[in-house]
């Protein structure tokens, strides 16, 4: 060191501040608070100036760790000494601490922060030319590994934010775009540090952070969740008090830069917390900006729709998304022309993508949504329920849509649960029920692919045959359901299935409440002499043709008879029966029906029976019937049935001439049809005997 620099310093001084001592380098600083104060008092600018550089220039920025930490402890000094006047130097004391943030030696960077301390509590607002420097070198010392220093760097970092809080003049948009440099950090001390600064910011009310939530918001989540409960509860704290700024002040928010942040993160596996308020805040922008938002309403739908399923383990975030969708919805329907004018493709894709397990389906722009491998029944009622709500609000936009609506619709048809087959059949019901020659194709093409799931699957058949049914004649004219059905299955290679297809169907027929309808029309292809009516030639046209199918099973072909009146083919078929191994099948479909006869759908036919002059025939079918019986239960019932009428008086008495609308020579090709049929399964019987053997 020159004599020139001995004359700035006290040669005492400079061999105070080189001291392994920590006491006598305070002595030195001490000293030199004391020369720098004289020299302000003199207005000596030059000089301080010439001490300034000599502190830094020969210790702070020296080799010597000693020389650093006194170096240090003297520019904090003269910063003291130099009171209000610290501004003309701010530009040549910080840049040199700061250095020291970095140094190798944790003595050194200790002394750094508490040299940086004491010049800010001096420096104030003229430090916030430094802020970028400073926040940057804060962020690095609060993860130091030694415990001294990261005190230090915290003390430091709370001096800055109550600088920060009380000045006029700070740069949000560099804060923020510190902050994002860094918010994606996986260490914890940083995260918290970060997350800090930003709940301050949004506590002055003089800084709006609000308007660059945008940048900030997807490392917020990210942050949120991550595994330290201390750092969650003050992120969450934050988002809680971003939400409540954007309720109180919603004008010039940038919801649709937000929510596509929101919409990622609330499909969050890893945090159940960070999936809630990513839905919380869904909903709440839906209820402040719901009519700009509709954009969005396929990414809404594919973050709402999985949460429908957590019910019972995640109630809040299950009740959430329930107010989510429901919003939506109403958004969407409430408002005139908001679906007419929309393109429903990416809605309808994720809405299949959840209502069938391990589907996907691509929307507009080629991106890809994929179902889990197992749906929760209130997803798929949820999905069913939006897409019947479409169909009712813009019917030619699903009808447009029915190639792919149909496939994974029709699928639901066969669920276990009750609730999502009806919504499955309404759905349908509604797509196929305009009379057009392409909704007629559409629900043929139903019918025969619920008769293809019938068929792959007999339990399914066994088990849901007739509440698929009875739904669908609820939603559907029954007439149309059974005709369409019968045309289909006339024409099935395995008359096996179609056999006992035929039973649940004809059973369905004859006890279902809801099919009475379909029944009277079936009576009223007889005439009633009594009103001078002729018989229903609609009700004609439906016998035929559903006996054309019910062939396939003799009981089923004897019930139609009856139910339509038509005691005298009934009474052939018996006979013709008769020509035919009976099959234990056939046996135990004959005792049904006997069961039946006393339900009252058979009502008419019992009082029938003490008119034997009017209808002999119904008497000849019933002991035909009778007479097919091995000695049983029904065989008995039947009996006593007969018995209670002039039943030999009857049959002796001349036969009255048909009345059925179907003519006699129509008559005798139905039974020649029947034949033909019973013949076929004579035949496949007897096949099916040999290969067991």
């Amino acid at each position: 060191m020159s004599n020139t620099d001995n004359a700035i310093l006290p040669v005492t001084v400079v061999r105070g501040l080189n001291d392994r001592v920590y006491e006598k380098r305070k002595m030195a600083a001490l000293e030199v608070e004391r020369i720098v104060r004289e020299l302000v008092a003199k207005n000596d600018i030059k000089q301080v100036r010439k001490v300034i550089d000599m502190l830094v220039n020969h210790f702070v920025l020296s080799q010597n760790p000693n020389a650093k930490k006194g170096g240090l402890i003297g520019v904090a000094a003269a910063a003291i000494a130099l009171g209000k006047d610290i501004g003309l130097f701010v530009s040549e004391i910080v840049p040199p601490v700061l250095k020291s943030f970095a140094d190798v030696d944790c003595r050194v960077r200790y002394f750094g922060c508490e040299s940086m301390y004491n010049i800010a509590k001096v420096g104030r607002a003229s430090m916030l030319m430094f802020f970028k420097e400073i926040f940057d070198g804060v962020s690095k010392l609060i993860c130091d590994s030694d415990t001294h220093v990261k005190n230090g760097a915290e003390l430091l970092d709370r001096l800055i934010k109550d600088i920060v809080t009380e000045s006029n003049i700070f740069d949000v948009d560099l804060f923020v775009s510190l902050v994002r440099e860094r918010i994606y950090t996986n260490d914890d001390h940083v995260r918290q540090y970060l997350v800090s600064w930003i709940q301050l910011l949004c506590s002055v009310p003089d800084i709006d952070l609000v308007s660059h939530l945008p940048l900030l918001l997807d490392g917020l989540f990210n942050i949120l969740g991550g595994q330290k409960d201390e750092i969650r509860a003050m992120t969450q704290q934050v988002l809680n008090d971003f939400l409540m700024e954007i309720n109180r002040k919603s004008v010039g928010t940038n919801f649709k830069a937000m929510i596509v942040v929101l919409l990622s993160h609330s499909k969050s596996s890893n945090s159940s917390s960070t999936q809630l308020i990513a839905l919380i805040w869904i909903l709440r922008f839906l209820e402040l900006d719901g009519a700009n938002l509709t954009f969005y309403s396929a990414g809404v739908l594919n973050a709402v729709l999985p949460c429908l399923s957590d019910q019972q383990s995640k109630t809040d975030i299950f009740e959430t998304a329930v107010r989510t969708k429901d919003k939506l919805l109403s958004l969407l329907t409430d408002t005139p022309g908001t679906l007419a004018n929309m393109d429903i493709g990416d809605m309808l894709s994720v809405l299949l993508a959840h209502v069938i397990p391990s589907t996907s389906y691509k929307d507009s722009t080629g991106r890809e949504y994929t179902s889990p491998s197992q749906i929760s029944v209130t997803t798929k009622i949820a999905v069913l329920q939006w897409i019947r709500t479409l169909h009712q609000h813009v019917p030619h936009k699903i009808n447009s849509k029915h190639k792919d609506i149909f496939p994974a619709v029709i699928r639901t048809v066969s669920d276990p649960c009750d609730g999502v087959v009806v919504l499955s059949i309404q759905l349908l019901a509604a797509m196929c029920n305009q009379n057009s020659s392409e909704d007629q194709t559409n629900f043929e093409n139903f019918l025969q692919s619920l008769i293809e799931k019938f068929k792959l699957d007999e339990k399914l058949m066994e088990r849901r045959c007739s509440f698929i049914i009875q739904t669908l004649c609820t939603h559907v004219d029954s007439e149309k359901v059974f005709c369409t059905l019968a045309r289909l299955l006339v024409d099935e290679p395995d008359i096996v299935f179609t056999a006992l297809l035929v039973q649940y169907l004809n059973w369905i027929l004859l006890t279902s409440p809801n099919l009475s309808p379909l029944r009277e029309t079936l009576k009223s292809k007889r005439k009633n002499p009594k009103l001078g009516k002729a018989g229903s030639k609609n009700g004609g046209a439906v016998f035929s043709t559903l006996y054309n199918t019910w062939c396939h099973d003799p009981v089923s072909t004897i019930a139609l008879c009856m139910i339509s009146h038509s005691y005298q083919h009934a009474s052939d078929v018996i006979h013709a029966l008769g020509s035919y191994e009976m099959t234990e099948m056939t046996l135990i479909g004959l005792d049904k029906l006997v069961q039946l006869l006393e339900s009252p759908v058979f009502s008419a036919l019992r009082l029938e029976l003490v008119q034997p002059d009017t209808n002999p025939e119904l008497f000849r079918s019933l002991a035909g019937i009778l007479m097919l019986l091995p000695q049983s239960e029904a065989f008995t019932k039947l009996r006593n049935r007969l018995e209670c009428v002039e039943v030999v008086r009857a049959a002796e008495r001349t036969s009255q001439p048909s009345s059925d609308q179907v003519d006699e020579k129509t008559l005798k090709e139905m039974l020649k049809h029947f034949n033909e049929v019973q013949v076929n399964h004579a035949v496949n019987n007897l096949k099916i005997n040999e290969n067991q053997q």
